[in-house]
């Protein structure tokens, strides 16, 4: 980049447009190196792109005096493009998606704070390119609160969102963040997840048949008296959820909901499977309990779905799941009402209930083989 000109006859405009680069270095005066144009951004004003360690943009510090102290709280979140189309068809825009993130967030923070998040950006809306973000990028803001987690697959340690308030939430929504996945643990315990979840996947199966697997599910926990509750996942299917309190590992989670899996399939083999392969499922829902692993998503409760509609991952009551129940009748517009005239989510005590796992486990046992007494118990007798 050349000197900034310092001519009487140089005429300044007020910056409008931001941009992203890269480039090889800074400059003693301040300016970059080689620098190589990524992308323009609509989700970031000029006032905010200031160097770290500069009061404004293109003034470099005086030299003798030492840099203020950096304050790290949450500003008023700016936010960009509010009228640009995101539901093309519904002409639902991208303010309609931050402001349903803005009043839902009672809802649905408690779900995101002190959990990884992972997002996935449509800055184009939902019939645009869209992508993948798990690493918080050099530029978010310091008041942003992130967590390091080492991946195997990129073998670097990646920086995850961690949305613990409303600006948080606002400010990736206002980065085209449409749908918000999360982890089944928190980031200071992050082998011990806090539910086992049973993905009711139908992928081709009807939807009435996915009811009757989710009540089989229903009455098998009913029966061992395992605390459960039950989500739509905002596109075709239901996601019934089990609270841990951390009390085990992913591995035994995976396990236990392997087991409820194998005793609905059991009861209900014309209709249901645990076969992964899509091609050997042969029009029957599928029972996904193999999402529960380290670092798997769900999508969050509430969250939105980049679908026709703007549907929304709506918890339930068990008895709305019947013939009747309408995944895309909750909406970024019904859901809010919904919830205000529920007075409570129905399925938030699955952050708080701790089951009593041993006596669960004893029940299964005799679920599965008969009365007989479990291994340990047998081993304690002798």
């Amino acid at each position: 980049m050349r000197p900034v000109p310092d001519s009487k006859d140089t005429t300044w405009a007020e910056p409008k447009l931001v941009c992203e680069v890269q480039a090889k270095a800074w400059s003693e005066d301040g300016l970059l190196r080689q620098p190589e144009l990524i992308r323009f951004r609509d989700d970031k004003e000029p006032a905010e792109c200031v160097r770290k360690g500069t009061a404004t943009v293109g003034a470099p510090e005086a030299a003798d005096d030492p840099p203020a102290p950096a304050v790290v709280r949450a500003p008023e979140v700016p936010l960009s493009n509010l009228q640009k189309v995101y539901w093309p068809k519904e002409k639902y825009t991208k303010g309609d998606l931050i402001d349903y993130y803005r009043t839902i967030a009672p809802w649905l923070l408690p779900y995101l704070k002190d959990r990884p998040l992972v997002l996935t950006r449509f800055p184009d809306g939902i019939e645009g390119k869209s992508f993948y973000q798990k690493d918080a990028p050099d530029f978010t803001p310091e008041w942003i609160r992130t967590v390091p987690i080492w991946s195997e697959d990129t073998q670097r340690t990646l920086n995850y969102f961690v949305c613990d308030g409303l600006e948080t939430l606002l400010y990736v929504a206002n980065m085209g963040s449409i749908p918000l996945h999360i982890w089944a643990s928190r980031a200071d315990s992050l082998e011990r997840p806090d539910w086992c979840i049973i993905d009711l996947d139908p992928k081709g199966a009807p939807f009435s048949d996915v009811v009757e697997v989710a009540l089989s599910l229903h009455r098998l926990c009913e029966d061992l008296t395992l605390p459960h509750f039950v989500k739509t996942s905002g596109s075709t299917g239901l996601h019934v959820l089990i609270p841990l309190a951390q009390q085990c590992t992913f591995d035994q989670s995976r396990t236990l909901g392997e087991l409820l899996a194998q005793i609905v399939v059991a009861e209900l083999p014309e209709i249901s499977t645990i076969v992964r392969p899509i091609k050997g499922r042969e029009g029957k829902v599928y029972l996904d309990y193999l999402q529960n692993r380290t670092g798997q998503l769900i999508v969050a409760p509430f969250s939105v779905r980049p679908l026709a509609g703007a549907p929304v991952s709506m918890p339930l009551e068990w008895k709305e799941v019947n013939q009747k129940l309408e995944i895309a009748a909750h909406t970024i517009f019904t859901a809010v009402k919904r919830m205000e005239s529920l007075g409570r989510d129905p399925v938030r005590p699955v952050l708080e209930t701790r089951p009593d796992l041993p006596a669960v486990l004893e029940r299964l046992w005799a679920r599965i083989h008969g009365d007989g007494d479990p291994p340990k118990d047998r081993h304690r007798r002798k």
